[in-house]
């Protein structure tokens, strides 16, 4: 009975149980916040609704910033322009919008919401200082929207347009009309997953034109672009003994980064105003766009812009790829093109970036240290100093160390084990602008035009092969027997990584480099005129 009775006393009460029970539930809560704003897009497949919010008290200043929604029943039949109070649930760092409730009209769109993404569900690209958004509907309808740098809708009253329609059949041409804010057609029957279309729209002294890989219905995210008749062999002979492209693709506006995966079956381009797509190799083959950066809030003052991506970098298991324009890092799956997570913005424009394991380091202009940062939410883990400012970065793929180079030339590389002053490489006085490890060695091109190989044991050059001021891109063959360099002078360069020695010299493109990178045994080449070429390299390779 003493034991019976001391056991009871231990026991709380049930009251006294069921406080307990809701403190400890009340822990593990929901913080829920209540604000109104504007629908800015609706995402129903992704699940995803960007809003222009006023101040949300105790979270955060008025923005406009994209949230998830906890279920498609939460944006199902939501429209862009209807002003909205809504919730949001935070569950430690993830908000996620719960309840979206018309309240009236949005405001109208204004000067600094820098804004490319889709409204209607559609893929959108910029031609000139227009946007272009062009909808593929399963009831057998094509619809284009018309608005300005900033978004607003423009009248339709004195709009002609055709639709140019690529279908199993043949490529039938039909005639756009005005119908409600929308330019709209019908779709002849054979359109199934996707519609390629080239939508020609004039206004006044205006010709629009742009093509679009359209998803019908939900499921793909589409993309915008795309020549219709991908790539090609390039037209016309070339002199004895001059390498020819395997085939070259001609975009509109200029191919700002390439970059591959690991594997190499997949290549990964950026084009200005376009946005991100993925192509299967060798055969460069589309398969999909990447998502569109979410609608930020810029200075009111900021001159409108096409959105062109500064770098791309792949994770090592080759599953996602992140995509910095200007100060910010929006990270990709690669499987779908969808927008997994946006990683904190810099206070600078970013120059480069390397991923190794799950760190990204990330150098930008007119910052004197690189950044080390989780690839997984941002957080930042070393700051990676180098004199002046930091130029080309790379991870040594264990993630042991890193290479960061500077404006006045030197590479510091950094032990990432011990946080100790970097080893200096010294032997230009010109920004290291791209780096690379391969094995037990660094490779480096610089402004001063020469590409270096460094014996990463010793600190010294082991070899120097010449190429041209102004370099400013660098791919490593797979193997570590050639690398390729390119920049302002229009040419990509082979040399021998061991010796140093100039083993071919590509001359075809006709402005700057901007995209370089292998897969496997192809070479995959972008400029500042939209060329990008693809280059069967496996004679060189099999040879060296």
């Amino acid at each position: 009975m003493a034991v019976m009775y001391a056991a009871d006393r231990m026991r709380p009460s049930r009251p006294l149980a069921l406080v307990l029970l809701a403190l400890a539930l009340a822990c593990r809560r929901e913080e829920s916040f209540t604000a109104t704003g504007d629908v800015v897009a609706v995402d129903e497949a992704g699940v995803r609704v960007t809003l222009r919010h006023e101040d949300i008290p105790g979270l955060m200043p008025a923005m406009t910033m994209a949230f998830p929604a906890r279920s498609r029943a939460v944006v199902a039949g939501l429209t862009v322009g209807t002003r909205v109070r809504f919730e949001l649930a935070r569950t430690g760092q993830q908000l996620v919008v719960t309840r979206l409730e018309p309240v009236g009209t949005a405001s109208a769109p204004r000067p600094g919401i820098h804004d490319h993404t889709p409204h209607h569900g559609g893929v959108v690209t910029m031609v000139g200082m227009r946007h272009l958004e062009a909808v593929a509907t399963p009831a057998g309808r094509i619809r284009v929207y018309l608005t300005d740098v900033w978004r607003r809708p423009l009248p339709l009253d004195d709009v002609a347009g055709t639709v140019t329609l690529d279908l199993p059949d043949g490529r039938p041409v039909v005639a756009l009309a005005a119908h409600g804010d929308a330019l709209e057609a019908a779709v002849p029957s054979g359109a199934t997953r996707e519609l390629r279309a080239h939508v020609r729209l004039t206004r006044a002294d205006e010709v629009l034109e742009a093509n679009y890989v359209l998803p019908v219905g939900a499921g793909s995210l589409g993309a915008a672009g795309l020549p219709a008749e991908g790539c090609l062999p390039p037209a016309g002979d070339v002199a004895p003994g001059v390498r020819r492209p395997r085939c070259t693709i001609a975009f509109a506006n200029p191919v700002t980064f390439v970059a591959t995966t690991p594997s190499g079956n997949t290549a990964i381009v950026a084009v200005a105003g376009a946005g991100v797509t993925a192509w299967q190799m060798p055969e460069m083959t589309f398969t999909l766009g990447f998502e569109a950066a979410p609608a930020v809030e810029a200075p009111a003052k900021a001159a409108p812009h096409p959105d062109a991506v500064n770098w791309i970098a792949v994770s090592p298991d080759g599953r996602e790829a992140v995509v910095a324009i200007e100060n910010r890092l929006l990270v990709h799956a690669l499987a779908s093109g969808r927008l997994a997570r946006e990683l904190p913005p810099f206070r600078g424009a970013i120059r480069s970036i390397a991923w190794a394991r799950d760190l990204l380091l990330v150098s930008l202009f007119y910052d004197p240290a690189a950044h080390l940062v989780s690839a997984a939410d941002g957080r930042e883990i070393r700051r990676l100093e180098v004199e002046r400012e930091g130029a080309g970065v790379a991870l040594a793929p264990a993630a042991s160390a890193a290479a960061v180079g500077s404006e006045l030339g030197a590479i510091g590389i950094f032990d990432l084990r011990v946080n100790a002053p970097p080893r200096l490489l010294l032997d230009s006085s010109r920004a290291a602008a791209a780096l690379a490890y391969s094995g037990d060695r660094l490779v480096s091109a610089s402004a001063d035009g020469v590409v270096r190989t460094w014996e990463l044991a010793s600190g010294a050059v082991g070899a120097r092969g010449q190429a041209a001021v102004g370099l400013m891109r660098l791919a490593v063959a797979p193997g570590g027997r050639l690398v390729a360099s390119a920049g302002l002078d229009h040419t990509i360069r082979l040399h021998d990584i061991a010796t140093g020695s100039l083993v071919e010299a590509i001359s075809w493109h006709r402005a700057a480099v901007w995209g370089l990178a292998w897969a496997g045994t192809t070479l995959v080449s972008g400029d500042g005129a939209g060329e990008l070429a693809v280059w069967d390299i496996s004679d060189r390779l099999q040879t060296q």
